[in-house]
Parts: C-alpha cells; sequence; structure tokens
C-alpha cells in the first residue's frame, strides 16, 4: 500500500511541477508581449519619422490602437488571471508531495525500527491535510508517464483502470 502511495503522490509531485512550468511560460508569454508591443508603441510615437509616410498615417490609426488595446489586454489579463502566484503555489505544492515521498521513502527504508501502523496514520493525515489544488489533465498524465518511465514502482492496483494508453 505504501508503495502505492508513494507511486501517486510521486505522480503528483511531477504534475503540479509540470503546471508550474506551464504557467512560468504563459506568465513569460504575456509580459514579453506587453513589453514588446508597449516598446513599439513608445517608440512609435517618439520616433514617428522611422516610418514611410505613406505607411504612418495607417499605423498611426489602425496598428498604435490595436497595440495599446493588446497591451492594455495583455496585461489586465496578466493581473486577473495571475499566472506567476499559479505557478509559484504549484511549485509549493509539488515541493509538499516531494517533501511527503521522503517520509514514505524513510519509513520503507526503516519499516523494522517504527510503527508501521502510526507512521501510515502520520502519513495519510499529512496527505489529507494538504492544500492542493487540482491540475491540468495533460500535466496529470505527463506526470504519470514520468514516474512510469522510472520503473521504480510495481504494476498499479489491477482493479484500477490504467488512463494512460
Amino acid at each position: 500500500m505504501l508503495l502505492d502511495w508513494m507511486r501517486k503522490i510521486h505522480q503528483l509531485e511531477y504534475a503540479h511541477c509540470y503546471q508550474s512550468i506551464k504557467y512560468g511560460k504563459i506568465q513569460n508569454f504575456i509580459g514579453i508581449s506587453a513589453f514588446l508591443l508597449s516598446t513599439f508603441t513608445a517608440f512609435y510615437s517618439k520616433f514617428p519619422e522611422f516610418v514611410d509616410e505613406n505607411i504612418n498615417e495607417f499605423v498611426k490609426n489602425s496598428i498604435i490602437p490595436f497595440f495599446l488595446l493588446m497591451t492594455a489586454a495583455l496585461t489586465g489579463f496578466q493581473a486577473f488571471f495571475k499566472p506567476s502566484e499559479k505557478a509559484e503555489n504549484h511549485r509549493r505544492i509539488g515541493l509538499e508531495y516531494e517533501k511527503l515521498r521522503h517520509s514514505i521513502e524513510i519509513i520503507l527504508t526503516n519499516s523494522q525500527n517504527v510503527n508501521l501502523d502510526q507512521e501510515i496514520q502520520k502519513i495519510k493525515e499529512t496527505w489529507d491535510s494538504m492544500d492542493t489544488v487540482y491540475v491540468n489533465n495533460k500535466c496529470f498524465k505527463d506526470g504519470k508517464r514520468k514516474v512510469q518511465s522510472l520503473n521504480k514502482y510495481p504494476e498499479e492496483l489491477s482493479f484500477l483502470p490504467t488512463v494512460i494508453p
């Protein structure tokens, strides 16, 4: 049972790490895009002579307002969606799962020297009290594949269906 718990915890550990990376990439994409759009807009408003006069009216009347709208939308989305906070939260949860997994490893390596029922109850209580959030299904499947590739754990319990093809 402890090995099965350890496998599940390891999968969740990786899933939260992958989710954290995903939110970090979203944060970077939004931030860099908003930065580039605002930089171009600021540069153009300060130096419009660098743009050909025939194109200048189109840029001034169409492109600049569009870039300003996109910059506002991206920064608003970033402030509302908060991908950096979500990335940090998933990173923190992944680390909590890692600590829990290490606790099980210690129990398994010192099984003769501990009260196994008491230690299992502590693990269960810790796991039940963890403040977690859901991960994207793709991140969970990626975490599951990663753990399966380690060839460290026995097969899942036979009465549970396999989700990953």
